[in-house]
């Protein structure tokens, strides 16, 4: 096939996809090609490394991460963390997949640490649901439900629940775990 028949985004989708399965590294840029039924030289032409496709895969969590943050943090300071936890709830279920990738894969990770403004805005997401007055309590419960999203993506007994009903059970518990009124 030719290089044009590839797009950016068909690659990105089989690559969530792949990266969903087989997590990133045990994702090589052939089994990306195989799966869209192109060249290695046909992704090569978007995306030059498999850093780059990785990048590009996690993009729209940390938009949407950042956009959330910048959403909540126009109203008062005791609405903040609970408005957050509703925001990452409903994320984490329109997203399973992302939040599977994003969260619990180790190379995902990296690229994590790797990225300044990533790192702004898990810094941004721990603080604000640690609230105004963070203490060591505080802080591990907004890394424990951070770290705890990622479950109904990976988790086959959850994943099989309706999008209302493990929305409203990710933001339950969340509260719950946080401190935070229903």
């Amino acid at each position: 096939m030719p290089r044009g028949d590839a797009s950016a985004e068909r690659i990105r989708a089989a690559a969530l996809d792949l990266f969903s399965r087989h997590g990133v590294a045990g994702t090589s840029l052939q089994m990306i090609a195989d799966a869209l039924g192109v060249t290695k030289a046909a992704v090569y032409y978007h995306f030059r490394t498999k850093d780059e496709i990785v990048r590009a895969v996690l993009a729209p969590a940390f938009a949407t991460f950042a956009t959330l943050l910048d959403d909540v943090a126009a109203h008062p300071e005791p609405e903040r963390a609970a408005l957050l936890v509703d925001g990452l709830a409903r994320q984490a279920v329109t997203h399973r997949n992302l939040y599977a990738v994003v969260l619990q894969d180790v190379t995902a990770a990296e690229l994590r640490r790797q990225s300044p403004g990533d790192v702004d805005t898990f810094r941004r997401l721990r603080e604000t649901l640690a609230g105004p007055l963070p203490d060591d309590i505080s802080r591990t419960r907004a890394a424990i439900f951070l770290s705890g999203l990622m479950g109904p993506a990976v988790d086959a007994d959850v994943a099989r629940l309706d999008d209302v009903t493990l929305e409203r059970a990710v933001a339950g518990a969340g509260r719950r775990l946080l401190g935070l009124p229903d």
